[in-house]
């Protein structure tokens, strides 16, 4: 099993090592291998919010030669895990600008049936916020259930190393269980409703996405609530769906009538 492992941090600090303690756990496997990446090594310029990479495609954004390995590879592997860093109670800018160039995965997900995992530090708070928004930007590319790694200075003070490292064990564990299972993980209902919002305005007659269009006809994504099993939340995926494509409606007859 292939597990691409995205280093956030800008130095091979805290976070590194525990990211390394989880990789060395899961290496003990025989059926891992790891490609790592360092954001810190990709040049990789600001996201300048052009939305070239919503309206024709990602390959046209003029960093795509930057971050294409990482995208590539984020299609190739089974698992995924963002290593990231607390700054000022959020995630370092480094970390979130490649996060940011790849939110055309917001637009036109395809990681479905991958697994993930989120691994943040803080040096004070905030270590568990932004791992819940790592966690979240993962389901929304469709990697639904991310186990969630985190550890502060307050804990490493309080807690004992044997504790310390009985959690990066338990917590790998279940990360890879996941892996060999390929267990079903529902999505979330946030993860349904925003899906079901960049559904309806692919298929907007107003839309200028075009590579969005095409991307959920082609998939036969645009006549289902959500690509993967959903149980009853697929309801709301419905609702969100028709909410959408009314008010859309309204809009455009709007803007016909103003013209």
């Amino acid at each position: 099993m292939k597990i691409l492992v995205i280093h956030g941090s800008l130095r091979k600090g805290k976070t590194y090592a525990l990211t390394k303690e989880i990789m060395d756990y899961l290496l003990a496997k025989s059926d891992v291998e790891f490609i790592e990446i360092n954001v810190s090594e990709l040049n990789l310029p600001f996201c300048t919010s052009c939305h070239i990479c919503f309206d024709k495609g990602e390959e046209h954004c003029p960093n795509y030669d930057s971050y294409s390995v990482v995208y590539k590879e984020l299609l190739d592997c089974d698992g995924v895990i963002l290593s990231g860093v607390t700054y000022m109670w959020a995630l370092n800018a480094a970390m979130k600008n490649l996060l940011d160039h790849l939110s055309f995965n917001f637009h036109r997900p395809k990681l479905f049936g991958k697994k993930g995992m989120v691994v943040v530090t803080s040096a004070g708070a905030g270590d568990k916020s932004v791992a819940k928004y790592l966690k979240t930007v993962l389901g929304q590319w469709g990697i639904n259930g991310a186990v969630i790694m985190t550890r502060s200075t307050k804990e490493e003070r309080l807690v004992s190393a044997e504790k310390q490292e009985a959690k990066v064990q338990r917590i790998a564990e279940k990360f890879y269980k996941q892996l060999v299972s390929k267990q079903f993980i529902s999505p979330t209902l946030r993860s349904i409703a925003v899906h079901n919002a960049f559904r309806s305005m692919s298929l907007s007659t107003s839309s200028e996405c075009e590579r969005d269009t095409e991307f959920w006809k082609q998939n036969g994504y645009h006549n289902r609530a959500y690509p993967v099993k959903a149980g009853p939340k697929y309801i709301a995926g419905a609702i969100v769906f028709s909410l959408a494509n009314f008010t859309t409606k309204i809009l455009e007859k709007k803007a016909t009538k103003s013209n």
